[in-house]
C-alpha cells in the first residue's frame, strides 16, 4: 500500500510506463513497427504515441510525444497522438503530484530508442553494413558513407520481425527537446473542436443530476417523485447511494429538476459543524504537542533559553477545486460490462471501482479519457463516475451525469484549514532555533479512507519538515485534527499552507533581526553540498541559485518605485524541482495590488519551454486566488454556492509575469505544483514591505 501522498501518485505515474515493454514483434506482415504500447510507426512513415496522463491544461499531450519524437528522430509533424485506455499495457494511468514528465521522461525514451534501433538495423541489414555507421533525421534513416536513405515507414515490415532490445542506448543529441513548442490541441481548443468530458454525446443518451442533501454526508429520506416527474423534460427519478438522480432529455431539464426537488433529508451527525468552531478544535490542538516529523539539535531547550524569542500563528482557510468544468461522466451500463467517458485524473480506479460496483471483470468496463476542464486534484476522485454508472444501471442505455456549480462546491474533496504556531529562537545576530507546529485534519488518511500508514505525519508536513535552511535546533510536529469532510488532494496540496506560513516567519525573523530578507536566506543556504532536510535531499546551490537569479531579474538590489515595495520566498519543492518567486506590490487607492512576479526555476531538462512558462504563469494565478478565496461551514453547510461566492483571479487581476530558467542537463522534474506554493509568501511578504502590516490570517478580507 501507498503510504504517503508522493508514494501513492508515483506508483500511479510510473508503473503505467514500466509495463510497456513487448519482448517480441510478432510473426506475420505487420503493418506497423509497435515494440512496445507507446509507440506505433505505421507504413506511412507517421508515429503515434499514446499519451497515458491526463490532459488538464498543463500540456502533457504535447510534452510526452516530444520526448519520443526527439528520441526517435521523426520529423515533429509527422507525430500523431492517442490517448491510452486502462489495459493490460495500462494499469497505472494515474496523472498528479507534478509527476508527468518527470516519470515519463527515462520510460518513454528508452521505447523510442527501442523503436529507433530496431528501424536502423533493419535498414543496415538490407544495405549489408554495420548499424553503427546508420544514424537517423527526420524520419529517415541515413547512411553517410554512401548516401543511402530511406523512410521509416519502408522499414517497418523488417523492422518488426526483429527483437525487441532490451537495453537500447540513447541518443546523445536532442533537436526538438527544449524548443518552444505550441501545444499540438491548441488550435482545436480555440476552435471549438476539442472534446471535453460535457462534450460527449450518443445516440439515445439522456442526461442526469442529482440531488444532495445540504449537509455533506447526509441521506435523503423521502421525497416528492410525483411532483419532479411532472416537470419538462423529466424521466425518471432514481434513488443513488449519493442522492436523488433526476434523468430528463436535457442537461438543464435535469439540473433543474434536481433543484426542485423537494426532499426530506437526514443530515447526520454533523449539522452543527462550522468554521469557527472547528477552528477552535485547530486552536485547541496547535497549543498541544504534536507527532514529530522533523527534529535537529533539541529546540525547545534554545527556545526556553533564548534571549529573544519571536512567536506566530498564520491560518489558512478551507478550500475547494472550483474547476471550470464541473465533474461529468457518460455511462452506458450494457449486458456484462460498461462504457465509460470521463475526465479523470485516475482512469483505472474509475474502472476498478466501476467494475466492483457491477460485480463485473474490470476488463469489461472501457474507459475513456476527453480533455478536463481543469484538474487540480479534484479529478483523483471517482465519485462522480459511479454516480453515472448507477443511474445508467437503472434507467437503461447511456448517461451523461453533470454536477451543478453549487454541487461541486458544496461536496467537494475539501482542503483542510489549518492552523501553525511557528517559533523562533533569535540570538546572537542570527536564528538559532526553528518550531513550527501544523494542526491540520489529514488529506492522506481521509483519502485513504481511515487506513492509517507509515506516511502520515510526513504527507501532512510536506513543505514544513523538508526546511531547507540551515538553523541548529529545528522541530517540527503535526497535530491531526480529525474531521468527517471528505479531503483531497489540491494543487500543491500541504505545501501550500505549510510554506505561506513557513516563509513569511522566515521574513519575520528577518525585520526582527534587523536583516534584509534575502541576505538572510543566501545566509542560512550556505555551502553547495546536497544535505539531508527532514529525509530529503535538497541541493543548497540549486536554490540559492533560482534566489539569486530570481533577486536578479527583479531588481532586488535597488529601491523599488515610490509606491511599490517587494517581497521573496523560495523553496525546493518535494525536493525535486527548485523555484523563487519575487512579488512586487503597488499602491492602488486605498489599497494595494500585485504588480509584478518574477520567477526562477530549476527543473532539470526543459522538455517544453513555452509549457513549462505556462505551469508557472498558472500557478501564479492559482496562488493570486488562493489568497482570496475561502469555503466557509455553517450548520454543517457550505456557504458559497457559485463561482460568485469564489473571489478567482480574472484576467484583470492577472499582474506582470516573468518567468527564468536556470539552464541544467539534471534529469527533468515537475513544474505544475512547485511555484504554487510560494506565491502567498512573496505577496505578502511584499505587503508587509509596503504598508507595515502582516498579514497571518487568509482570506484577505
Amino acid at each position: 500500500m501507498a503510504t504517503t501522498r508522493r508514494d501513492f501518485l508515483k506508483v500511479a505515474s510510473v508503473t503505467g510506463l514500466a509495463l510497456g515493454l513487448r519482448l517480441d514483434a510478432g510473426e506475420g506482415a505487420p503493418a506497423a513497427l509497435a515494440p512496445n504500447a507507446w509507440i506505433r510507426v505505421g507504413r506511412d512513415g507517421r508515429v503515434r504515441v499514446t499519451v497515458g496522463k491526463s490532459e488538464m491544461g498543463q500540456g502533457v499531450r504535447t510534452a510526452l510525444p516530444m520526448i519520443v519524437a526527439d528520441e526517435l528522430g521523426v520529423d515533429w509533424e509527422r507525430v500523431d497522438l492517442a490517448q491510452a485506455e486502462p489495459g493490460p499495457d495500462f494499469r497505472h494511468l494515474g496523472t498528479g503530484g507534478s509527476m508527468s514528465i518527470q516519470a515519463s521522461w527515462m520510460p518513454l525514451r528508452r521505447a523510442a530508442a527501442a523503436a529507433r534501433e530496431m528501424l536502423v538495423q533493419a535498414a543496415a541489414q538490407a544495405w549489408g553494413v554495420a548499424p553503427a555507421t546508420c544514424r537517423v533525421e527526420r524520419g529517415e534513416v541515413l547512411h553517410p558513407p554512401t548516401g543511402r536513405r530511406t523512410g521509416f515507414g519502408r522499414l517497418v515490415q523488417a523492422a518488426a520481425r526483429l527483437p525487441v532490445p532490451r537495453e537500447p542506448r540513447l541518443a546523445e543529441t536532442r533537436t526538438l527537446i527544449g524548443r518552444p513548442t505550441r501545444r499540438v490541441d491548441g488550435p482545436r481548443i480555440v476552435d471549438g473542436r476539442a472534446v471535453y468530458g460535457l462534450d460527449v454525446a450518443l445516440p439515445g443518451m439522456r442526461h442526469a443530476a442529482v440531488a444532495r442533501c445540504p449537509v455533506p454526508g447526509g441521506k435523503a429520506l423521502r421525497w416528492d417523485e410525483a411532483a419532479v416527474r411532472a416537470l419538462p423534460g423529466v424521466q425518471a427519478v432514481i434513488p443513488i447511494d449519493s442522492g436523488v438522480a433526476v434523468v430528463a432529455d436535457g442537461t438543464h431539464a435535469a439540473l433543474a429538476a434536481a433543484a426542485a426537488l423537494r426532499a426530506t433529508w437526514d443530515p447526520g451527525p454533523h449539522a452543527g459543524f462550522s468554521s469557527e468552531a472547528f477552528r477552535a478544535v485547530l486552536a485547541d490542538r496547535v497549543a498541544r504537542p504534536g507527532v514529530p516529523a522533523r527534529r535537529a539539535g533539541d529546540a525547545d531547550a534554545a527556545l526556553a533559553r533564548a534571549a529573544r524569542r519571536l512567536t506566530a500563528e498564520y491560518e489558512f482557510p478551507w478550500q475547494a477545486h472550483a474547476t471550470l468544468e464541473p465533474p461529468n461522466c457518460v455511462a452506458h451500463v450494457k449486458a456484462g460490462g460498461c462504457d465509460l467517458w470521463t475526465g479523470t485524473q485516475s482512469p483505472n480506479e474509475v474502472q476498478a471501482r466501476a467494475a466492483k460496483l457491477l460485480g463485473v471483470d474490470p476488463a469489461r468496463v472501457r474507459v475513456r479519457v476527453p480533455l478536463l476542464g481543469g484538474g487540480f486534484g479534484r479529478r483523483l476522485s471517482s465519485e462522480f463516475a459511479l454516480e453515472a454508472v448507477q443511474v445508467s444501471r437503472a434507467a437503461g442505455g447511456p448517461i451523461q451525469l453533470v454536477w451543478s456549480r453549487e454541487d461541486d462546491l458544496r461536496h467537494d474533496r475539501f482542503h483542510p484549514m489549518s492552523l501553525h504556531r511557528l517559533e523562533a529562537a533569535l540570538d546572537g545576530g542570527g536564528l538559532q532555533a526553528w518550531a513550527h507546529r501544523i494542526a491540520a485534519p489529514s488529506i492522506l488518511l481521509s483519502w485513504m479512507e481511515g487506513r492509517r500508514g507509515d506516511g502520515l505525519v510526513s504527507a501532512e508536513t510536506n513543505g514544513a519538515a523538508d526546511l531547507p535552511y540551515r538553523i541548529p535546533h529545528i522541530r517540527v510536529d503535526y497535530a491531526e485534527a480529525p474531521c468527517h469532510l471528505p479531503l483531497g488532494w489540491w494543487r500543491a496540496i500541504e505545501a501550500m499552507p505549510n510554506v505561506f506560513a513557513r516563509e513569511c516567519f522566515l521574513d519575520e525573523c528577518a525585520a526582527a533581526l534587523g536583516r534584509d530578507p534575502l541576505a538572510l536566506r543566501r545566509e542560512l543556504l550556505a555551502g553547495a553540498e546536497t544535505r539531508d532536510v527532514g529525509g530529503e535531499r535538497v541541493d543548497l546551490g540549486r536554490l540559492r541559485g533560482v534566489l539569486d537569479l530570481a533577486a536578479a531579474r527583479a531588481g532586488w538590489a535597488s529601491p523599488p518605485p515610490p509606491g511599490r515595495a517587494r517581497g521573496l520566498a523560495c523553496s525546493a519543492y518535494d525536493a525535486h524541482t527548485y523555484c523563487a518567486l519575487v512579488a512586487e506590490v503597488a499602491t492602488d487607492g486605498a489599497g494595494w495590488k500585485v504588480a509584478r512576479i518574477v520567477a526562477a526555476v530549476d527543473c532539470g531538462i526543459v522538455v517544453n519551454p513555452l509549457g513549462l512558462a505556462g505551469n508557472v504563469e498558472s500557478g501564479v494565478l492559482w496562488g493570486l486566488s488562493a489568497l482570496r478565496t475561502a469555503i466557509t461551514f455553517k450548520a454543517g453547510q457550505v456557504e458559497q454556492t457559485s463561482l460568485s461566492d469564489l473571489p478567482i483571479a480574472q484576467m484583470a487581476d492577472a499582474p506582470a509575469i516573468e518567468v527564468h530558467l536556470v539552464p541544467s542537463q539534471a534529469p527533468p522534474t515537475g513544474i505544475g505544483e512547485p511555484p504554487v506554493p510560494l506565491v502567498i509568501p512573496a505577496v505578502l511578504n511584499a505587503v508587509h514591505a509596503l504598508t507595515g502590516t502582516r498579514i497571518r490570517r487568509l482570506p484577505l478580507s
